[in-house]
């Protein structure tokens, strides 16, 4: 398997994993979003908690440059941890979440 294969492989893994966790409160649905043409990866929760609207990213990747960028990450779990265990090099994981000037500190990849 080529390298960019095992990295869609991977987040599709993390992403399902992470949509078994279910919201206690509320009418609402975890759906994983898979674009292996744009390389585009989210875990979305939608519904309705009582009269509120729920639609937000909980996870969201991108694979660019042969890169995995971590664009958002609302649970309390570590995904570019995560992503070294399973084995992608520290280089190849971009905090995407984090301002530009701060990625070269952090000890992942860079744009």
């Amino acid at each position: 398997m080529d390298k960019l294969e095992q990295y869609r492989q991977y987040i599709q893994n993390i992403l399902t994993k992470h949509s078994q966790y279910k919201p206690h409160r509320g009418e609402i649905d975890n759906e994983v979003i898979l674009d292996t043409v744009h390389d585009h990866y989210q875990l979305m929760r939608i519904g309705w908690n009582g009269l509120s609207r729920v639609y937000h990213s909980v996870i969201h990747f991108d694979i660019k440059n042969e890169k995995i960028w971590i664009q958002q990450n609302m649970t309390d779990v570590d995904l570019a941890q995560e992503l070294l265990e399973m084995g992608v090099p520290k280089e190849d994981i971009v905090l995407g979440l984090q301002p530009p000037y701060k990625r070269p500190y952090t000890g992942y990849g860079v744009a």
